[in-house]
Parts: C-alpha cells; sequence; structure tokens
C-alpha cells in the first residue's frame, strides 16, 4: 500500500510552496483562486488528508470555535448558528455547538468544557440571568462574541437587533392602523433584548399620549398560549398584539386560535421574528424581520477579528430590524366586533 502523501508532495504537485499549500488548509484568503484550485486538485489526486491534531500542536490551535446558545430548537438560534456555521467553515474553522437551556449553571459547565476541548474562540448567547457569572466562567484571555442577549456590563465584543427602535416601528405602525388598545405580549423582562423591546414599545405609545400595556406571558410557548387566552376573554380586550419573540408569538396562534378569533377583523396580530411558516399562515403573519444575516456576519468579523489579533473598530454592533406587513394587521375593528368571542 502507498505511504500517505504528504504537504510537500502536494506542494510539488501543485507546484506551489510548502507556505501556500499550508495557506490554503488553514483557510487564509491571500491565495489566489487559482492557486488555491491546484492545490485542492493537487490534494485530491495524492489523496492528502491533512492531520489537524499535528497542525493544532504545531500551532497551539485547534482551527475550532465553540457556539453556546440557550436552545437549538429556538427557530432564530437554529438559523444562527446555521449562517455561523458556514461563514466559519468558510474560513477554515470548524465549529462546536453546546446547548444550555435557560440554565446559568448549565451555560458555564459548557463554556468550561469548550475551554476544555482548547476551541480558540467562543460565540455565546447566554442563559436567563447568567450573564455575568459565564463572563468570568470564559475569561479575558478566551477570544469571545455575545450576541442576541447582551447584559449591561458585558465585557466583550457584542452584536444584536437594535431592539429598542424595532418594537418602537412596530408600535408606531399599530398605532397608524388606528389602534389605541394594544398590548405587547413579552417573555420576561429581566433579559436584555426583551427590556428593549418593552423600552421601544413603551416609548411609542407614550409619544401618542397612551398608556403602555405590557402582559408578561411566560418563557414557554404553554404559558403563553394560557396568558394570551386569558387576555383574549377580557371584557375589554386588545384590538392588537404585538409578541416579543417566536415562542410567544406561537403561544398566541394557538391562544387565538382557541378562543375563535378572527385576525385581523377582530384582533390584529403583529409578531417579533420573521420566520417561512409565518408567511405560510392564513392570514399571513406581519412581522419585525431580525436581520440575522447581518448578526452572523458581524459576530463572525468579530471573532475573526480577535483570532488574528486585529483590532476592532466597532465593537458592539445593533443591527436594524425590518417591519414586513402581510395580512394579520389591519385597521382597528368597528365597535360591534369588540368584546369577548363566542
Amino acid at each position: 500500500m502507498r505511504a500517505k502523501s504528504t504537504m510537500n508532495e502536494v506542494a510539488t504537485e501543485a507546484r506551489v510552496s510548502l507556505g501556500t499549500v499550508s495557506k490554503v488548509f488553514n483557510g487564509n484568503a491571500s491565495v489566489s483562486a487559482d492557486r488555491r484550485e491546484r492545490v485542492i486538485a493537487a490534494a485530491d489526486r495524492l489523496n492528502y488528508r491533512r492531520n489537524r491534531i499535528a497542525a493544532s500542536l504545531r500551532s497551539r490551535q485547534t482551527r475550532t470555535v465553540g457556539i453556546v446558545v440557550p436552545d437549538i430548537l429556538n427557530t432564530f438560534y437554529g438559523a444562527l448558528v446555521e449562517k455561523l456555521e458556514n461563514l466559519a467553515s468558510a474560513s477554515g474553522y470548524a465549529v462546536m455547538i453546546v446547548t444550555a437551556g435557560e440554565d446559568p449553571q448549565r451555560s458555564c459547565d459548557r463554556a468550561r468544557m469548550l475551554k476544555e476541548n482548547q476551541v480558540d474562540g467562543m460565540i455565546v448567547i447566554p442563559s436567563l440571568d447568567g450573564s455575568e457569572k459565564l463572563m468570568t466562567e470564559i475569561g479575558s484571555g478566551m477570544p469571545c462574541v455575545i450576541a442576541d442577549r447582551i447584559s449591561a456590563k458585558n465585557p466583550f465584543p457584542s452584536v444584536a437587533t437594535d431592539n429598542f427602535d424595532a418594537a418602537y416601528q412596530g408600535a408606531k405602525y399599530l398605532l397608524s392602523l388606528g389602534h389605541r388598545q394594544i398590548v405587547f405580549a413579552a417573555n420576561i423582562p429581566r433579559l436584555w433584548n426583551t427590556q428593549e423591546r418593552v423600552t421601544g414599545f413603551q416609548q411609542a405609545l407614550k409619544e401618542s399620549k397612551i398608556k403602555p400595556n405590557v402582559r408578561i406571558v411566560g418563557m414557554t410557548v404553554e404559558d403563553a398560549r394560557t396568558s394570551i387566552a386569558s387576555l383574549l376573554n377580557e371584557t375589554e380586550r386588545p384590538t392588537a398584539i404585538f409578541t416579543s419573540n417566536n415562542l410567544v408569538t406561537l403561544g398566541a396562534i394557538s391562544a387565538m386560535h382557541d378562543c375563535n378569533i378572527e385576525v385581523p377583523n377582530q384582533v390584529s396580530f403583529l409578531a417579533f421574528d420573521d420566520f417561512e411558516w409565518l408567511r405560510l399562515l392564513r392570514p399571513a403573519v406581519s412581522a419585525i424581520a431580525q436581520p440575522i444575516d447581518q448578526i452572523a456576519v458581524e459576530a463572525w468579523r468579530l471573532m475573526s477579528h480577535q483570532l488574528d489579533g486585529r483590532r476592532i473598530s466597532h465593537p458592539h454592533v445593533r443591527a436594524g430590524g425590518q417591519l414586513i406587513v402581510r395580512q394579520s394587521t389591519g385597521k382597528v375593528p368597528s365597535a360591534k366586533g369588540k368584546g369577548k368571542s363566542s
């Protein structure tokens, strides 16, 4: 049997230097497309397989980045992780994805495990109430980016939606349709992103001299369903509901179905977070779309700059959300359409 090919043989076969071969396998973008293709073709012909363990021992890097998320089944986090993995792969990095639920101690345990596996950096979405303890666990020597949920004392570069402005614009849109009885259904106010969304909603209503109505409906779909169903059965139910995230949205959709609410004839409905299934519902749901692509690109920029030792000019990025109007929102219903459902 033929002995394993070496990088030197790949370099000879591709007619390039050993350094060029090394750059290609390390994902260095400075290599021209022509030389990169020659190296890859030569490696294929020689059946060359890079020994990542030996490479990491030589460079003291594993070319691996850890990603910590509360819940990979959450559609927002799942989409974000997929885009981050693609960006990392294009830069020659592998990713290790771990989930922590909403347990601060589990977040710390997962971060410690990633450090023990010698990841080169971490992209972290903190769990509920766990930010400060988690920051201590990660430590100042680890390249790190915090995404989506940013604590007030966060010491790391960060990227998130401009939650205040997104919720403000959503509330202004509902006000423009004539709604004055608007409820903002929020998961839990202790989360930074939820706080920002609540504040943006409140600001829009205060500017219109309307008392803001914020209801805390819980962290699960079932909690939200129960709370919103109770709200819809009140004597003076709202004419519009604005949900704070995709889990609350699922609960709200279920509650409106249970209560036989006609959307938007009886209640207008606006969701924070936009996904394919919202477009497929009938009526299709109006939504504030978070810029997942931009969040992923900026998070990877902040990470790659740290990995390469480059200065970060804008360490805290807030990306604008987009209002997408569909069929679930309309002008405030007439008096005969208000009140309890039959």
